[in-house]
C-alpha cells in the first residue's frame, strides 16, 4: 500500500478571504470585538470595565476609522489568540467559536491591508511597553511588535486592548441597512450604532457588565463622547407567567432563566444617542414582538414568533413581548450560537428544549384584536370563529364570496365582507373597525343586489362596527322599507362586533 502525501496547508490569501463576509453589516463585525472585550470582564471581575468605540470620518478617501479600545487585562496568549478555531483562549461562552477577533478583521478589511490590534498586559504596563500585531495575516512569519516607551495609541491608561480598522464607506452604510428615508450622514449612521450597541448588549451594560462610550469624529475635526445607554422595553404590564427567574436543564446541566412575559408600550421616537429612545426596537410593531433570546445580557436572536409557535406574525400580536436572558458561564449548557454570533443554530436540541419551555408556559399567544389594524383581520377572526362553533356541516362561510359574477366581465366583480350560508338562509356582511357611515349601508345593499343579479337569494344583512352612529341606524329602517329586484323587503340590521363575539378591548391573559 503506497501513502501520498497531502498537501493542504492554505494560504493566507485564500484564509483570509474565505472567513470574511459572514456579517450582515458593520454592527455585527463591531460586536465580535466588543463580545472579546465583553468576555475580559466577565473573566476577571476585578478590572475596570470601560470600553471605547471610536468612529471618524475620512473624507479625503471615502473611508471610516474604527477602534474599539478595552481596559481589560490584554490579551496573555497572543498564538491562541490569533489561531484560526483556538478556544483555549476563550473566557466566556462568547468565545465559543475560536474564530471571532479573525472573522471580523477579514470582514471589516477584506483587502487584508489595514487593521491593527494593540494589547498590554500589567506587566507590559508597569514596563512602559505594548505589543503590536498588525495586517497583513499570514500563516507563516506571524508576528507581534514590541513598543517600548512608545506612547498607547489609545485613549485609556492601565491594561487592556485596542483593535483598529478602516472600513469603505459603503460597509460603513451598512449600520443604516433597512431605515426608511435612505440615511447618507455619518452622524445619523453613528447614531444609529449606538442604538443598536445599546440593545444588543442591554443587559449587560444595566447590570454593570460594561460601560460603553463612543467617540465621534466628523470630517471638520468636530469631535463627541456618548455614553452607551441600555435600550429596554418600555413595560405596560406582565401577563402569565410574569417576570422571574427559574433553572431549566436544557440538555447538558441547569442555567438560570431570566424571563419576562409581558405587553409593551410603544417607545417615543428617536432622539439622537439617547437610547431611552428608539427608531428600530420594541416599538409595538411585527418587527419588534415575538420572543427575544439573550446569553448572559447579551442579544442572540430577537423577533421569534413562529419558529416556536407555529404561526405567522400579525398586528394583533404587537403587544407582546417575552425576554428570556439565559445566565451561565458554561457554553456547553447553553444553546450553541452562529459563528458570527448574529443568531441561534436552528435544530440544536438545547435550543428545541428552549422553545418547549416558553410554549409550556404560554401555549399560544391570545390575540389583541384592537390592534387590529383593518377590518379585514376582523372578519377573518369571526369568520373561524362561526365555522368553529356552527355545527351545520352543510355550512359555507367566506371571506372570498363575490358578486355580479353573472356580468361575465371581471371588473364588475365585488367581494362581500362575509358571506355565511346555513340551514337558516344566506346572511352578508360589510363593515369597519370603529365606526359605520351611510356609505356603508349602500355598500351592504350593493352585496345584497349583487346575489340577487347572481340568482341567489339573501336572507339578512349585518353592518357591524364597533360603533353604528343613530344616523345610520336611521338610514337602515329606510332602506328596509324598499324592496329588491325580487319584489322582497330588504333585511339589514346593526351590530357591535362585541355583540358578534369579537371583543377589541385588552385580551386578558392573567
Amino acid at each position: 500500500m503506497n501513502i501520498i502525501t497531502i498537501n493542504n496547508q492554505p494560504s493566507a490569501e485564500e484564509l483570509w478571504a474565505g472567513i470574511g463576509g459572514h456579517f450582515d453589516n458593520l454592527g455585527q463585525i463591531i460586536n465580535e470585538f466588543l463580545d472579546n472585550s465583553i468576555s475580559n470582564f466577565a473573566a476577571n471581575p476585578s478590572v475596570n470595565r470601560n470600553l471605547i468605540v471610536s468612529l471618524k470620518e475620512l473624507q479625503s478617501t471615502n473611508q471610516v476609522e474604527i477602534s474599539i479600545e478595552d481596559s481589560g487585562t490584554g490579551i496573555k496568549k497572543l498564538d491562541e489568540a490569533f489561531t484560526l478555531g483556538n478556544t483555549n483562549a476563550g473566557e466566556s461562552p462568547l468565545n465559543e467559536h475560536g474564530f471571532g477577533l479573525k472573522h471580523a478583521l477579514a470582514s471589516a478589511n477584506p483587502e487584508n491591508s489595514s487593521w491593527e490590534v494593540y494589547t498590554r498586559t500589567d506587566e507590559d504596563y508597569d514596563n512602559n511597553s505594548f505589543k503590536k500585531i498588525s495586517a497583513p495575516y499570514k500563516i507563516h512569519d506571524f508576528q507581534a511588535l514590541v513598543c517600548a516607551n512608545e506612547a498607547w495609541p489609545g485613549q485609556l491608561s492601565g491594561s487592556g486592548t485596542l483593535v483598529r480598522f478602516t472600513c469603505s464607506w459603503e460597509m460603513f452604510k451598512t449600520t443604516a441597512r433597512g431605515i426608511r428615508g435612505g440615511v447618507t450622514s455619518f452622524r445619523t449612521m453613528a447614531d444609529i450604532l449606538c442604538e443598536d450597541i445599546g440593545f444588543i448588549y442591554a443587559g449587560v451594560i444595566a447590570s454593570g457588565g460594561a460601560s460603553i462610550t463612543m467617540s465621534i469624529e466628523n470630517s471638520d475635526g468636530i469631535k463627541e463622547r456618548k455614553v452607551v445607554g441600555a435600550v429596554e422595553p418600555d413595560w405596560a404590564d406582565f401577563i402569565k407567567p410574569g417576570s422571574g427567574m427559574e433553572q431549566v436543564d436544557l440538555g447538558s446541566g441547569k442555567v438560570d432563566i431570566e424571563y419576562k412575559f409581558g405587553r409593551i408600550n410603544e417607545k417615543s421616537l428617536r432622539k439622537e444617542f439617547d437610547n431611552s429612545t428608539t427608531r428600530k426596537y420594541y416599538m409595538k410593531n411585527m418587527s419588534s414582538s415575538g420572543v427575544e433570546i439573550r446569553i448572559n445580557g447579551r442579544v442572540l436572536c430577537y423577533n421569534l414568533f413562529k419558529e416556536i409557535w407555529g404561526i405567522e406574525k400579525h398586528n394583533s400580536y404587537n403587544y407582546l413581548l417575552v425576554v428570556l436572558n439565559l445566565k451561565s458561564q458554561n457554553k456547553d449548557y447553553l444553546p450553541k450560537t452562529r459563528t458570527s454570533k448574529n443568531g441561534l443554530r436552528e435544530g440544536d436540541p438545547k435550543l428545541e428544549k428552549l422553545y418547549s419551555w416558553v410554549k409550556s408556559n404560554m401555549p399560544e399567544p391570545k390575540k389583541d384584536l384592537s390592534l387590529a389594524d383593518h377590518e379585514t383581520d376582523l372578519f377573518e377572526e369571526l369568520r373561524k370563529n362561526k365555522e368553529l362553533f356552527n355545527p351545520d356541516p352543510n355550512k359555507l362561510i367566506t371571506t372570498e364570496m363575490q358578486v355580479f359574477k353573472s356580468t361575465g366581465e371581471n371588473k364588475d366583480r365585488v367581494r362581500i365582507d362575509l358571506y355565511e350560508k346555513t340551514s337558516y338562509g344566506v346572511t352578508i356582511y360589510e363593515g369597519k373597525k370603529e365606526t359605520t357611515t351611510s356609505k356603508d349601508v349602500y355598500q351592504l345593499r350593493m352585496y345584497w343586489d349583487g346575489l340577487v343579479f347572481d340568482g341567489i337569494i339573501p336572507n339578512k344583512g349585518i353592518l357591524v362596527a364597533e360603533r353604528n352612529p343613530e344616523s345610520v341606524k336611521s338610514l337602515i329602517k329606510i332602506v328596509n322599507t324598499m324592496r329588491d329586484a325580487n319584489d322582497k323587503n330588504y333585511n339589514f340590521e346593526a351590530k357591535t362586533w362585541a355583540e358578534l363575539g369579537i371583543n377589541l378591548s385588552r385580551p386578558n391573559t392573567n
